[in-house]
């Protein structure tokens, strides 16, 4: 594809390209380290290879892009309900945007809808979103909400329920993240209780966040799951940008978050994509070499996260890569062939390491807290898109989870927007979420004591003792 870009005083490239509609790559947030918005410019110079997020056009230049696509990846929604009875629920999470008309007469959703958060192009994880605060406003996100209502007839009036991350839900409501980004790590919005805020005459409310990084979000997930109204130990993971991870019962709940990264959503891999068309969902070793499964059938183009599992698990299995991370006898893992080879370098292995380690570590930390063996977890819910793909075997062969009998695990693709969709049809539920959220406690893992030593034995690739 090849476009023509006008310069805007102090604009890169990339945000010129954003600003037309275009999404490029930029999992390190436009600071030039990732080099995935690498494109061709033509100029007076001649055509030449540049970084979009370091180029500054000083004059129109023509520009050949590949691989780019919309800001958001968006379906034309069926109005399939009365307006007066819908209502829209969504959840804002730092990779996509999941959104839902709900039929509160009929109790049932009428439509959906998926899209990339457009501020993706300012960085995978929330850290580099509260850096790229001031640009951020030039992308809110309220349109994308907007769009959808108006496309599935939603009456402007009727109030939003919206859940989030506590970074993505401060944006949601026009609020600065800033004192998210600097010890201690404050919120600015309040703790354990119902929020509201107006944007474009909708009233948008949301469900208590529960800390200063474990957001609405996880209280939706949890009301979904019902881990609140059970006695049984219980333990939900959302393995996404911003991991939240809870352990608890009705009695009370340990809340955390940690800084899992955009490995399991491919984002930060040489090779790595989310889960689209062309890419590895899902891999198995046989007769000397790896057999993938590519989204779509066809020949493979990348990997997304639960291919990358399967991957790193199987190579674990078969010898390949041993438990340290470390990949024996060749410089990479070799996955797919064609034109596009898909592979496993070394530093992808780390961040797969990195990432499991985060993850690992923190429910290692909350049941260190709950003084319990993860033998004593009667219940486990993994959720997010990741969540719902992953081969659980696969995930305790790593130590991603610990090794509970596989009729304990649950997945699901969204319990956040599920949990949202139930509270907006029965808006009693925001009492019964406030009242849980009262028992909830956060552990700040970057402050724990125990919690360096904990992510430092998780890197292991291996089953948990």
């Amino acid at each position: 594809m090849t476009v023509t870009v006008v310069p805007r005083t102090g604009r890169s490239l990339r945000e010129l390209l954003h600003n037309a509609g275009l999404r490029l790559p930029s999992d390190c947030g436009g600071a030039g380290t990732c080099g995935k918005c690498r494109v061709r410019v033509l100029d007076a110079e001649g055509e030449q290879s540049v970084l979009a997020c370091q180029y500054v056009p000083t004059a129109p230049v023509s520009v050949k892009v590949e691989g780019v696509g919309p800001v958001g990846r968006v379906r034309r929604v069926r109005r399939t309900g009365e307006p007066a009875s819908l209502r829209l629920a969504v959840d804002v999470g730092t990779t996509t945007i999941s959104l839902a008309a709900v039929d509160v007469e009929r109790r049932r959703v009428a439509a959906r809808r998926e899209t990339l958060n457009p501020q993706i192009v300012f960085g995978t994880d929330v850290m580099t979103r509260i850096a790229a605060e001031r640009k951020l406003s030039l992308t809110p996100l309220a349109p994308v909400l907007r769009r959808f209502m108006d496309d599935a007839g939603i009456p402007p009036e009727r109030p939003v329920i919206a859940v989030g991350n506590t970074v993505m839900v401060h944006f949601l409501m026009g609020r600065s993240a800033a004192t998210l980004g600097e010890f201690p790590y404050e919120s600015q919005l309040a703790l354990r209780e119902s929020l509201t805020s107006q944007w474009d005459g909708r009233w948008t409310r949301t469900l208590p966040l529960l800390g200063s990084f474990v957001g609405s979000d996880c209280t939706a997930a949890i009301l979904a799951a019902g881990m609140h109204r059970t006695g049984r130990l219980s333990l939900l993971v959302d393995a996404g940008t911003n991991g939240e991870v809870v352990l608890g019962n009705r009695e009370r709940m340990l809340v955390t978050s940690t800084a899992a990264g955009p490995a399991f959503e491919g984002a930060t891999l040489e090779c790595g994509s989310l889960a689209q068309a062309g890419a590895i969902k899902a891999v198995r070793y046989n007769r000397g070499r790896f057999v993938p499964e590519v989204v779509g059938g066809g020949e493979a183009r990348s990997i997304c996260g639960s291919g990358v599992l399967d991957a790193v698990a199987e190579a674990v299995r078969i010898g390949r890569v041993d438990c340290s991370g470390r990949i024996v006898g060749a410089a990479r893992l070799d996955l797919g062939e064609g034109p596009r080879p898909v592979f496993l370098s070394q530093s992808d292995i780390r961040e797969v390491q990195l990432a499991k380690g985060a993850i690992a570590a923190a429910i290692r930390v909350l049941l260190d807290e709950w003084t319990a063996p993860a033998s004593a977890v009667e219940r486990v819910y993994v959720t997010g898109r990741f969540g719902a793909a992953m081969n659980p075997t696969a995930a305790t062969r790593i130590g991603l989870l610990p090794q509970v009998p596989s009729e304990r695990i649950r997945q699901h693709g969204n319990l956040a927007l599920l949990g949202a969709i139930r509270a907006t049809l029965d808006p009693a539920l925001f009492v019964e979420a406030e009242r849980f959220a009262a028992n909830c406690r956060e552990v700040m893992l970057s402050s724990h004591p125990q919690f360096e030593q904990a992510f430092v034995d998780s890197m292991r690739l291996e089953p948990w003792n």
